[in-house]
């Protein structure tokens, strides 16, 4: 069993497709909504069987996936993963945290939840009612695009929880289109990795998005590159394809 946890706006349905199609494995359905077994409590308590019923056509000789990018945030999640599932794969695809929180935005405000303008949200930090954040009643915040950014914070929680060699990395950037990179996904699920998705060119659940003003690039270039530095450091990962294109953009302006 393996679980791609997030992060948001990362990746995370182009991964959920080109696992999908790979003969030996199946993915938990539906796609949207995502499952997010372990952090509903009314159905958590009904058990594995269940989540099995629920989600899986349970075709023998597959290897079973989830995509819940909820589960990134909440560390009952990652506890209850493993309280269930001891030998679980976790799959934690990662994005430019400048671009993802930019497009969380776009994302949000596409389904109509969001009617702040971008400049208000990352540069006036004009709050949402909290009324109506309560009103939506969404297991995370659509929200919350900054802290959603850190990553550190919540790698933290899966590495304390799950042995390193159970946790793959994956940086967006470098995934889309590679076939190497998910020839090695396969092989870290323990599946053939000579098998070449049809989707692996494509680009899925795209959100359009409009003309962001540089004044909200420079204040997210700055809001989380200690944050970069920090990831890559702890975590023994290169992250100068993010590191660049910020230093890049900041010096052409």
């Amino acid at each position: 069993m393996f679980f791609i946890v997030g992060a948001q706006r990362s990746g995370t349905t182009y991964l959920y497709n080109v696992l999908n199609e790979h003969p030996e494995i199946e993915m938990a359905i539906p796609l949207k909504p995502e499952p997010k077994f372990f952090i509903k409590d009314n159905e958590y308590k009904k058990g594995k069987e269940y989540y099995y019923n629920k989600y899986f056509n349970m075709k023998e000789n597959k290897v079973f996936g989830e995509k819940s990018t909820s589960y990134f945030e909440y560390k009952k999640a990652a506890k209850r993963i493993k309280n269930t599932f001891p030998e679980a794969k976790i799959l934690i695809s990662l994005r430019n945290p400048v671009d993802r929180a930019i497009s969380n935005y776009f994302f949000t405000k596409n389904n109509g939840l969001e009617f702040r303008s971008i400049n208000e949200v990352f540069i006036n930090e004009k709050e949402i009612p909290k009324k109506y954040v309560e009103k939506l009643n969404a297991s995370v915040s659509p929200f919350d695009y900054i802290e959603r950014s850190k990553y550190s914070k919540f790698l933290d929680i899966y590495y304390k929880i799950f042995d390193i060699f159970r946790i793959k990395i994956l940086i967006m950037e470098k995934f889309l289109g590679n076939q190497e990179i998910i020839s090695s996904i396969y092989r870290f699920l323990d599946v053939r990795d000579d098998f070449v998705p049809s989707c692996l060119n494509k680009r899925i659940n795209y959100s359009k998005k409009e003309n962001v003003d540089y004044e909200v690039y420079k204040k997210l270039c700055n809001l989380f590159y200690d944050d970069i530095i920090l990831t890559e450091e702890k975590y023994n990962l290169n992250l100068r394809i993010w590191r660049d294109r910020i230093d890049k953009y900041m010096d052409e302006k």
